[in-house]
């Protein structure tokens, strides 16, 4: 199989998973707000520790050279196709719950900064295939990625950021301290490279 049509397994498969996972928990613990809102927050954790392996494979691999660091970087690619799949499967399930409610009427303002975050992940899906990367070209698709990658990275923190002193020490403060810990890395690999 090439690369192009495993690409497109890995999005179908992350899609059908979080898809089954979490249509399967709605069906046992019932379909009301809260685990609708549940199932939001915990799709949305699972994209974010996807973003952070994306994050962080290729300045650990040049800070740690082991098999494992290899494999992360050599899958690097896939990795950032399931997290698009997972946060797709999101997606659906945000416009599910305001299905759920009768209310479309998004409001521009309050939404804009999560679709232009959306637009990011999807030209940085479609540009993952040999065709689409050849067609925008090797300095533009660094460009996209890597831009696009420190936005979608900021905008997941600032998503799971603890709200209050509460927070800190639930799963949205592990969220921010792995995040820390990515941030870090790729600061160290930084310096790493320019000290070589």
């Amino acid at each position: 199989m090439n690369a192009n049509g495993r690409n497109w397994i890995v999005f179908a498969g992350s899609i059908a998973v979080t898809l089954a996972v979490a249509t399967g928990y709605l069906a046992t613990a019932g379909g009301d707000d809260d685990n609708i809102r549940r199932v939001l927050r915990r799709t949305g954790d699972a994209a974010f520790i996807i973003l952070l392996l994306v994050f962080v494979a290729r300045p650990l691999r040049q800070l740690v050279a082991t098999p494992f660091t290899r494999t992360m970087l050599r899958y690097r690619r896939l990795l950032g196709i399931a997290f698009a799949g997972v946060h797709s499967a999101h997606l659906l399930f945000i416009l599910y719950r305001h299905g759920q409610g009768g209310n479309f009427e998004f409001l521009v303002a309050e939404n804009l900064p999560g679709g232009l975050v959306y637009l990011v992940i999807l030209l940085m899906f479609a540009t993952s295939f040999d065709r689409t990367a050849r067609a925008i070209g090797p300095r533009n698709w660094r460009f996209l990625h890597k831009a696009g990658l420190y936005v979608v990275f900021a905008a997941f923190v600032q998503a799971v950021a603890p709200r209050n002193s509460d927070e800190i020490v639930s799963i949205y403060g592990a969220l921010t301290a792995l995040a820390a810990t990515a941030v870090a890395i790729r600061v160290a690999a930084f310096v790493k490279r320019r000290q070589a």
